[in-house]
């Protein structure tokens, strides 16, 4: 799946200081969580991103490789989020898979948000869509996600601690959606106190 080390980070650079492949990458991971994948054609990418169209292509050899690269990038920046906040010191086993939800609160509060990316993504490529490589860098993020609470659960001790990992992931993403949708980050909070009610009780269960 790769880390943001593999990538610049391009969303907080200028697009003018950034080489051509980073600069067609900022430009796409725009326009595509802006708008959607589907909608933004590649003319309007090498446009506005100020690239050759030969320059794309060298980099790109297909608009499924782009959004490929696309949401691998969006993949790092989401992780590099949730380890910064997962991994602060003093959090105890609790408060660290609650820190997920507090990971939310930056991106939530920018005006540039748009919901999840990688929602947005399976929405526009099911299997009806043929594209297997945005379907699997999709599905890799999910696996991902999921390894990721689970490891966050695993100290807990949990009697059922993939029921929990199942739990915290539908709160997780149902904060985005219905931010989304409403434009009120308070959704995160009322989730997160949810998912502390939801492990507190499973650690008494387990006792």
């Amino acid at each position: 799946m790769g880390t943001l080390l593999d990538f610049v980070d391009v969303d907080i650079q200028p697009l003018d200081a950034l080489a051509p492949r980073e600069r067609i990458l900022k430009t796409a991971s725009d326009l595509f969580y802006r708008f959607s994948i589907n909608s933004v054609g590649i003319d309007r990418i090498i446009a506005e991103s100020g690239v050759a169209k030969m320059t794309f292509y060298k980099h790109f050899p297909s608009k499924a490789d782009l959004i490929a690269t696309y949401l691998r990038y969006k993949s790092a920046v989401w992780f590099q989020m949730l380890s910064t906040s997962t991994e602060r010191a003093g959090l105890t086993p609790v408060e660290r898979v609650l820190a997920v939800f507090d990971a939310l609160e930056q991106p939530l509060l920018a005006p540039s948000f748009r919901g999840c990316p990688f929602a947005k993504g399976m929405a526009e490529f099911g299997p009806e869509a043929n594209s297997p490589g945005v379907e699997a860098t999709i599905a890799a993020y999910f696996t991902k996600l999921h390894d990721f609470v689970a490891s966050l659960i695993e100290p807990l001790a949990l009697s059922k601690p993939e029921r929990a990992v199942i739990q915290i992931l539908s709160l997780f993403e149902g904060s985005l959606v219905i931010a989304q949708s409403t434009r009120d980050s308070a959704i995160v909070q009322a989730n997160r106190e949810a998912a502390r009610v939801l492990l507190e009780n499973g650690i008494a269960s387990s006792s």
